[in-house]
């Protein structure tokens, strides 16, 4: 820091004269630190913001993904739980013709993370840090979900094929291992939506290409259950239904908010 170096003085005004100078210059040099931090802040605040909002994007676009199969989901579970019902009486269970199957989707909230332990965080307003804090607690815990809801899928492979001699006992085993698997399911569907409204929020667009080529995909594979992405889209942006509703006009399984 380049600090005018004072002269020989001579009395009390020229000794002023060269404080002033030296404070002047002092809280100059201060004043220009003060600002190049604030610019180098505002620029990490504003290309976190961007990441962030992406992420959001992409988390929004798996939930979307998700939505579009999930009544083809809640076929699959309502079959296995009638074959279940039937083999409680009968004794013999017979597979249903689609097996329960997740929809392999991936929810990240990295972003976030980085800008919490790198402290651009503390550089946004405390509004914004409310608003990511929010949006960023479902991804997180739909990563959780979606890794949970494959592994207990994988507890249903027996259900796969037929089965002789199933005693009342273990089709009531089958009964609530499917009945938890769907009421998590619905809260994660549940989740979903509120990431796609956070999405919304904060002025992201949630790109409709992908969803649309996987409906179209999977409407291949699992027919005329498979929803449309737009519509799917529309009715989680109309404000005038409650969640129970948007979930009862999708044709979903509502459950109580995450």
């Amino acid at each position: 820091m380049d600090i005018h170096k004072p002269k020989p003085w001579h009395g009390l005004r020229e000794f002023l004269k060269e404080y002033v100078i030296i404070v002047v210059g002092v809280l100059t040099a201060l004043g220009a630190e003060q600002l190049v931090e604030t610019l180098h802040w505002n620029h990490r605040v504003g290309e976190t913001r961007v990441q962030l909002n992406q992420e959001l994007g992409a988390d929004a676009g798996a939930g979307l993904r998700w939505l579009t199969n999930a009544p083809c989901l809640d076929a699959q579970l309502t079959a296995l739980s009638q074959a279940v019902a039937e083999a409680r009486h009968t004794g013999t269970y017979r597979a249903p013709a689609q097996r329960y199957a997740p929809t392999l989707v991936q929810f990240t909230n990295d972003a976030w993370l980085n800008a919490r332990s790198l402290q651009v965080s503390d550089h946004m307003g405390p509004e914004a840090v409310k608003l990511y804090s929010k949006a960023f607690f479902y991804p997180a815990e739909l990563a959780t979900n979606i890794t949970t809801l494959h592994s207990l899928a994988g507890e249903l492979e027996p259900l796969d094929t037929d089965l002789d001699h199933v005693s009342p006992a273990e089709a009531g085993e089958w009964a609530a291992r499917i009945g938890r698997i769907r009421e998590l399911q619905a809260r994660t569907e549940v989740a979903m939506t509120y990431t796609i409204l956070s999405t919304d929020l904060v002025h992201e667009p949630i790109g409709l290409e992908m969803p649309q080529r996987f409906a179209a995909d999977r409407r291949k594979l699992e027919g005329a259950c498979v929803a449309d992405p737009v519509t799917v889209l529309a009715t989680l942006r109309d404000r005038s239904l409650s969640t129970r509703q948007q979930f009862e006009k999708l044709g979903l399984v509502y459950s109580r908010e995450p």
